[in-house]
């Protein structure tokens, strides 16, 4: 997965977080690999891909209106020998309110 997804034959500066990227994505089924491509009635897909999603979805609502925090600084390097991997730091946040 990382190699795929930082080949620099498939995305300009792919060490850089760039979520503008995707503005004028074309609806290309086979351009991510998690799920694979196509639609659920045609193809092999995660028996948890539902569930996942409305999770993915609840929690970035949660983390985007319904809290203010801080990120300190921290060390977010991935090792390339660690399966499944993880940030060294983890993820921080700090000074967590409730909005």
């Amino acid at each position: 997965m990382y190699g795929t997804n930082h080949h620099p034959d498939l995305w300009d500066n792919p060490e850089q977080f760039c979520p503008e990227r995707f503005k004028d994505w074309k609806d290309n089924p086979f351009g991510f690999i998690p799920q694979g491509g196509g639609g659920y009635d045609m193809g092999h897909r995660c028996a948890g891909e539902w569930v996942t999603i409305q999770v993915m979805e609840q929690s970035l609502e949660f983390l985007a209106k319904r809290i203010d925090y801080q990120v300190p600084d921290q060390d977010l390097s991935i090792s390339m020998v660690r399966m499944p991997t993880l940030p060294k730091s983890r993820f921080v946040i700090n000074q967590v309110r409730k909005i």
